[in-house]
C-alpha cells in the first residue's frame, strides 16, 4: 500500500527515562559484511583518539551474523561472535546497536527490539528506512533514544544534516542529484571509455560497486529509496518508493550516450523532489541528459552529488563519494561520533 503522510509531532510516552552519561559506549553489532567489516576497523582505530576527544571508551562488544563459520576479512576474537539476537538486545551493558544487516523484516524487527530496549541505534537501511522512518522515529522518541541513519544515504556525504539545516532556517524548495553510486559508475564507464552496458556493469561488480544480482540498483530502486528519505527530511513528507515514478538504467544504450556527448550533453540517473506552487510533492528517478557545464556532468564514477534549493538561500551542491565500503562506514562512524557529543 503506497503512504504519503505529513511528519508530526509526537508526545513523549509518560514513562519518564533520563538517558545516562557515560564513560564507555558499549556497541552491539548485527552484520559483519563489507560495509561491517569497515566500520569494525575504523572504531577499533578510533578508539584511542575517541577517549582522548571525549573521555568515553567506545568497544564493540558483540556482533551478531547469520553463519559463524564464514571466513572474514577483518581479525575479529571469536569469542565477540554469536549467532544469538538476545545476546546483544537483551544485554542491558550494551548502549548502541549498529544494524548493518540489510533486508527490510529482520532487520526492523532488530531496529525495533533495540529502541524498546533503550538502546541508541544506528542503521544504513535505507530499504528499511523508506518504508518505516516515521514510526521508528516515533518509537524512538517514545524510548528517549537516538536512531541515526546518516549512512542510509549518499555514503560519506552529509546531505540529511545538510537538509535538516536548511529546513530549520529556510524552505526548501527542490532537491535533487545522483545517489547512486553503483549506476553513476555504470553511466561514467560507458561515457569515458566506450564500453557496452554489459561491460561496464561487469566492471561494476569487479569493482565491488554492485551485488551478485545488480536489479535493486539497475531499476532505479535504490535511488528511490533514497530519494524517499532525501523528502522525508527536506519536506517533511513521508513518501514510500512504491509512489514515486522510477526508471532505471537497463535501457541505457552505447549509441543514446554517444548522440547526447555529440549534443554537448551526459546521461545521468537523476533522483528528483519538488514542490509545485500549490504545494504539492512531485518526485520521480529517470534518465537525464545533464549539459557539461553541470557540477553533475562532472560526478563520475562512485561518487555522488545532491543539488539543495531553498527559497532564500538559492541552489546548493554537496559532492562525495557514494558506495563502497569505507564512505559508508564512515558515515556509520559519523553517527558514532554524535552520540559521543550527546553524552559530554
Amino acid at each position: 500500500m503506497s503512504e504519503l503522510v505529513s511528519e508530526q509531532f509526537i508526545d513523549i510516552a509518560e514513562e519518564s527515562f533520563i538517558p545516562k552519561r557515560l564513560d564507555r559506549l558499549r556497541i552491539g553489532m548485527f552484520g559483519l559484511g563489507v560495509v561491517g567489516s569497515g566500520v569494525w576497523r575504523v572504531l577499533r582505530e578510533k578508539r584511542n583518539e575517541f577517549a582522548y576527544r571525549f573521555g568515553i571508551d567506545v568497544t564493540i562488544e558483540r556482533v551478531c551474523v547469520r553463519d559463524g563459520s564464514k571466513d572474514r576479512e577483518v581479525d575479529l576474537p571469536i569469542d565477540l561472535i554469536t549467532l544469538n539476537p538476545a545476546d546483544i538486545l537483551e544485554d542491558e551493558s550494551i548502549d548502541v546497536v549498529i544494524e548493518l544487516m540489510g533486508g527490510r523484516y529482520e532487520a526492523q524487527t532488530v531496529i525495533e527490539a533495540a529502541l524498546k530496549a533503550r538502546k541508541h541505534t544506528i542503521t544504513a537501511n535505507k530499504l528499511l528506512l523508506a518504508y518505516e522512518l516515521p514510526r521508528l522515529r516515533t518509537l524512538a522518541e517514545r524510548n528517549g533514544v537516538n536512531l541515526h541513519y546518516s549512512a542510509s544515504v549518499c555514503g560519506s556525504v552529509p546531505v540529511l544534516r545538510a537538509l535538516d539545516n536548511h529546513r530549520s532556517g529556510d524552505s526548501i524548495e527542490a532537491i535533487r542529484g545522483i545517489v547512486n553510486g553503483s549506476t553513476n559508475f555504470i553511466l561514467s564507464s560507458m561515457t569515458s571509455s566506450g564500453l557496452s552496458y554489459n561491460e561496464a556493469l561487469l566492471l561494476a561488480r569487479e569493482k565491488g560497486f554492485l551485488e551478485a544480482d545488480p536489479t535493486l540498483d539497475v531499476s532505479g530502486q535504490d535511488a528511490a529509496q533514497k530519494l524517499s528519505v532525501l523528502i522525508y527530511h527536506a519536506f517533511g513528507l513521508h513518501m514510500t518508493p512504491d509512489v514515486i515514478e522510477t526508471d532505471g538504467i537497463e535501457g541505457i544504450t552505447s549509441q543514446r550516450i554517444a548522440t547526447e556527448l555529440s549534443n554537448g550533453k551526459v546521461i545521468k540517473l537523476i533522483a528528483e523532489a519538488s514542490l509545485d506552487a500549490h504545494g504539492k510533492l512531485n518526485a520521480h528517478v529517470a534518465l537525464q541528459a545533464i549539459a557539461r557545464e553541470h557540477l553533475f556532468a562532472s560526478t563520475r564514477d562512485e561518487f555522488n552529488a545532491l543539488e539543495i534549493t531553498a527559497r532564500h538561500a538559492g541552489p546548493q551542491i554537496l559532492y562525495g563519494k557514494g558506495a563502497g565500503s569505507f564512505p559508508t562506514a564512515s558515515a556509520v562512524i559519523g553517527d558514532v561520533v554524535e552520540l559521543l557529543r550527546e553524552q559530554l
